[in-house]
């Protein structure tokens, strides 16, 4: 081998290394600090005397994932922002919940929560809606009242949809209503 092939090309000097945190720009900025919540403290009677100690919170206990307060002279039921679910309940007579002392996964547009994830991927909410009991009461009596139609042509052997003509049926039935 000859010197030439060895020998390292022209030298150039090298520049010192800055660290990150130096240059004025902060790749990995240090958390911000956590919010010290207070904890609310128990009294615990032993045979030793009384001890406080701060309250616990039921982690791997039994809890509704749906579970809301009622309110007085409202029915409160959670609708799945699904299609046109939410539309068709405020046409029933249903109205968002927007009641601070609820807990809610979304901010500002309604009590709602985080349930499943939808065909498309994109995540589902249940939203937390409420109509007066007296609107309630009517909607029952609507709903009980097709029912009934419906039990009473059965009942008769007729159809109530009038898609059936006589000689579509088989054999004879009978219901007996409590």
């Amino acid at each position: 081998m000859s010197d030439e092939h060895t020998s390292p090309g022209p030298q150039r000097e090298r520049k010192q290394a800055v660290p990150l945190r130096q240059t004025g720009v902060d790749h990995n900025p240090p958390p911000p600090p956590r919010e010290v919540r207070q904890q609310a403290e128990v009294t615990i009677e032993t045979p030793d005397g009384p001890i406080k100690r701060r309250r616990r919170a039921s982690v791997g206990g039994h809890a509704l994932k749906l579970d809301a307060p009622q309110r007085p002279g409202f029915k409160r039921r959670w609708f799945n922002d699904d299609g046109n679910r939410l539309a068709d309940a405020h046409e029933l007579g249903y109205d968002p919940v927007h009641d601070t002392n609820v807990q809610s996964s979304d901010v500002g547009s309604g009590v709602s929560r985080l349930v499943g994830t939808k065909a498309n991927g994109e995540p589902l909410r249940a939203y937390l809606m409420e109509t007066p009991d007296e609107l309630y009461a009517e909607g029952l009596a609507e709903k009980e009242a097709r029912n009934r139609l419906v039990d009473d042509s059965i009942a008769a052997g007729r159809d109530s949809t009038g898609q059936m003509s006589s000689h579509d049926t088989y054999g004879q039935g009978s219901i007996q209503r409590d």
